[in-house]
C-alpha cells in the first residue's frame, strides 16, 4: 500500500502552550485499553491523579474533564503534564496521534493533518503555491493523484471559484444547519450569517475581486483530500461538491469578516470531526 501525504505533513510538531485552541479543552479525550492499564499502575501522586481521572463506560475508558471542559492534565501554562513528568511516550494512542488522519482507498493509504488544529492551517495556508502530495519518491499534483487513482475529471473542477448567490447561500447555510452542533455557539453562528443573507452576496462579490485565490484552491484541494477515502461509498462528484461548498462557507464567512485560518480551524471542528455532519452534507 502506498502512502500520499500532503507535502507539509512532515513538519507538524504541536504549539503545546502557545496554541490558542488547545485539543486538550473541550474534546472527549479516549483513553485506549493498553494506556488506561498502564496509566492505572503508575504509582505516586501522578498515578493517584490518573486513577482519579480515568472513567469507563460501555464505550472503553476517558478522562474525566473538569468544571471548565479542561483535560485534568492540562496545565495552566498550556503544558501537559504527563509530558512533563513521564515523557511523550506516556500519551494514550488518542493523544499521541492527534490530528493527523489515516484512511484507505483501493491501494493507498492518506495520511494528513485534521484542521480543528491551528498549526496544521498554519501549515496548509503557509505557501501560496499549488498543493502537493508525496507519494513514495515521487511528488504529485492533485491532478496526478486522482489520475493514479483512475478517476476521470474535468481540471477546471479542481480549482475553487465563489459563486456568490443569495439562494445558493441559503441552501448551503440550511444543510450545515442540520448538522449536530459541536457547542452551542456553532448554532449562533449560522442564524448570525443567515440574519445578514442578503449582505452576504454583495460582500461576496466584492472580496471576490481581489481574495486570495491560490489559498483557497489549497483548501479546496486539501478538503477534497480529506473525503478520498470515501471515495467507492460516494464517488467523486459528491467529494468535489462537499469540498465547493465546504470552502464556499469559509470564503463567504472571510468575505465579512477576514480571517482565513479561524474559519477553516472552526469549520473542521464543526464537520470534519463527525461521520454523521460529513454524511449529512455528502448526502445531498
Amino acid at each position: 500500500m502506498l502512502s500520499v501525504y500532503p507535502e507539509f505533513y512532515p513538519r507538524f510538531a504541536c504549539k503545546a502552550a502557545d496554541c490558542r485552541h488547545s485539543c486538550c479543552r473541550g474534546w472527549e479525550i479516549d483513553v485506549d485499553a493498553h494506556s488506561a492499564a498502564r496509566y492505572r499502575r503508575q504509582g505516586g501522586a501522578l498515578g493517584e491523579a490518573l486513577r482519579a481521572a480515568l472513567e469507563a463506560d460501555e464505550a472503553g475508558w476517558h478522562f474525566h474533564l473538569d468544571a471548565e471542559e479542561r483535560c485534568p492534565f492540562l496545565r495552566r501554562d498550556g503544558l501537559c503534564r504527563l509530558i512533563c513528568e513521564l515523557g511523550e511516550d506516556s500519551l494514550c494512542d488518542i493523544c499521541a496521534l492527534h490530528p493527523r488522519f489515516y484512511g484507505e482507498q483501493g491501494d493507498f493509504e492518506f495520511c494528513g493533518l485534521g484542521l480543528s488544529c491551528e498549526k496544521s492551517v498554519e501549515l496548509l495556508l503557509e505557501s501560496p503555491e499549488p498543493l502537493r502530495f508525496i507519494a513514495g519518491d515521487a511528488v504529485w499534483a492533485l491532478p496526478t493523484l486522482l489520475d493514479n487513482l483512475g478517476l476521470t475529471f474535468d481540471p477546471k473542477a479542481l480549482r475553487f471559484t465563489p459563486h456568490p448567490d443569495r439562494a445558493r447561500y441559503a441552501a448551503l447555510l440550511a444543510r450545515l444547519e442540520k448538522t449536530e452542533p459541536i457547542d452551542a455557539l456553532w448554532p449562533q453562528e449560522l442564524a448570525a450569517l443567515r440574519a445578514a443573507l442578503d449582505s452576504l452576496v454583495p460582500a461576496a462579490e466584492r472580496y471576490a475581486q481581489g481574495y486570495d485565490a491560490g489559498r483557497f484552491d489549497r483548501i479546496f484541494a486539501y478538503i477534497l483530500f480529506r473525503q478520498l477515502e470515501r471515495l467507492e461509498e460516494y464517488g467523486l462528484p459528491a467529494l468535489l461538491a462537499f469540498a465547493r461548498d465546504s470552502t464556499e462557507f469559509v470564503f463567504l464567512q472571510d468575505a465579512l469578516r477576514p480571517d482565513t485560518a479561524e474559519h477553516l480551524r472552526r469549520w473542521s471542528e464543526q464537520i470534519e470531526y463527525s461521520t454523521e455532519n460529513v454524511d449529512i452534507l455528502l448526502k445531498v
